[in-house]
């Protein structure tokens, strides 16, 4: 009777067959880890083209600043200001009419993700211009998206359902702004390049529109009203942040105090139209 030996073809057969099942199993094992490996570095290569590509993101904003892979912001001047297309507050009124929410909420994440990247290779930046009354003074800092200067609301002077956050971020911003609410500010085009930032629009219709000059220089309104305009490195990105100002609308004939904290608004005092603009 033959005995089940190492040199058997039994024994052999036997080995064969394991051997064929680790060999078997290792490969399943391999094609496990190598998906697993590929997921990976799918996953992480996505997360950093949504990270760099899309930086408007409080979070995103964040991480990209505390690494420092993201470039400063910084100032232009009238020659080397980005091109693009100046509107009046009825012509982007008109464009952005239709918007629905989950619409105008991308068009400002588009609007700020430009002006965070220096609007690098971009030649249609939405620039607004025009007159506007004057509404309001209030002073930026702190909680504020600008950490320093100061915001002007102002109503169209042409159309009023159109309203203005120029905002006038400044390094070393004055003690005291002075500027008579009634008062007529002008935004003009290529010596201002007022970039929109965000726009806001309110239950009557009525929309406001977060301007930003590209141009570092002095504005002056006035005796009393100027400021040495450049952006900040930094900016504070939050969604509840926007618009820059509190609601507010003052008297014609009281003049406006540069504020920290703005009063509440009486009722009414925000009258506008809610009907479409006819183009």
């Amino acid at each position: 009777m033959d005995t089940v030996s190492g040199r058997s073809a039994f024994s052999r057969q036997i080995r064969e067959q394991d051997e064929g099942r680790f060999v078997r199993g290792n490969i399943v094992l391999w094609l496990a880890v190598v998906a697993v490996l590929i997921g990976l570095n799918f996953a992480s290569w996505s997360f950093c083209m949504w990270v760099f590509g899309q930086p408007e993101h409080p979070v995103n904003y964040r991480l990209l600043t505390k690494l420092e892979k993201l470039e400063p912001i910084r100032g232009f001047t009238p020659v080397t200001a980005p091109r693009g297309k100046f509107l009046s507050a009825k012509e982007l009124y008109a464009q952005v009419y239709s918007f629905n929410p989950t619409e105008l909420r991308a068009y400002n994440g588009i609007l700020k993700r430009y002006y965070l990247k220096n609007y690098q290779e971009r030649d249609n930046v939405t620039f607004l211009s025009g007159e506007f009354t004057v509404l309001s003074v209030q002073r930026l800092g702190t909680g504020s998206v600008f950490p320093g200067g100061v915001v002007i609301r102002g109503r169209s002077t042409s159309f009023p359902d159109g309203i203005v956050d120029f905002a006038l971020p400044s390094p070393s911003p004055p003690e005291t702004f002075d500027l008579a609410a009634g008062q007529v500010l002008k935004i003009e085009e290529s010596t201002t390049c007022a970039a929109v930032l965000n726009i806001e629009r309110f239950r009557d219709n009525t929309m406001v529109f977060t301007v930003v000059p590209l141009v570092s220089r002095l504005f002056d309104f006035g005796e009393g009203a100027r400021i040495e305009v450049a952006p900040p490195e930094r900016i504070e990105i939050d969604p509840g942040l926007w618009p820059i100002s509190e609601d507010i609308e003052l008297p014609v004939e009281k003049p406006v105090e540069l504020s920290d904290t703005p009063e509440a608004e009486e009722p009414g005092e925000a009258a506008a139209s809610s009907e479409a603009p006819t183009c």
